[in-house]
């Protein structure tokens, strides 16, 4: 390994959830925390903002626990939506995964398509530029134009 070669650490674990109401089975559980590996703040305050919108969130937030460690923990506890009938905090968690998804595909489909426009506006800024430059080659050191050389 040479000096300038960076190892980015690992996470020790991809996925896991840890059960934060005691029942006997998390996947069953209202409420959770999720620890993601190899995720930083980007996935943790994205989640959690998709998590906030949500009727049937009654807290989200996150941690990154050592910015040396590559996870973030997502905690989430849901509210009822209707009498006797509350989420379970993991089909939260894939529905506001899912929405993060389609906004990430929405943005990427919106930059692909103004592509083309922003090199055209590049092209022509680019050439009105050039023909500002090729005018300013007949001005002296002041600006000024002579009279008696190009133009």
């Amino acid at each position: 390994m040479s000096v300038n070669e960076v190892r980015k650490p690992t996470a020790p674990i991809e996925f896991e959830i840890r059960n934060t109401n005691n029942s006997t089975d998390p996947l069953s559980s209202t409420s959770a925390t999720f620890v993601l590996g190899n995720e930083d703040h980007t996935l943790g305050n994205a989640l959690r903002h998709i998590l906030l919108e949500r009727t049937d969130v009654r807290f989200a937030g996150y941690a990154v626990p050592h910015p040396s460690e590559p996870v973030v923990q997502v905690r989430v506890q849901t509210k009822p939506r209707k009498i006797g009938e509350q989420p379970k905090a993991i089909e939260v968690l894939k529905s506001a995964s899912q929405t993060l998804s389609d906004v990430c595909d929405l943005l990427t489909q919106k930059i692909e398509e103004a592509i083309p426009e922003v090199q055209a506006e590049r092209a022509m800024f680019s050439q009105e530029e050039d023909a500002d430059e090729e005018v300013d080659d007949y001005a002296n050191e002041d600006g000024v134009y002579d009279e008696g050389e190009g133009l």
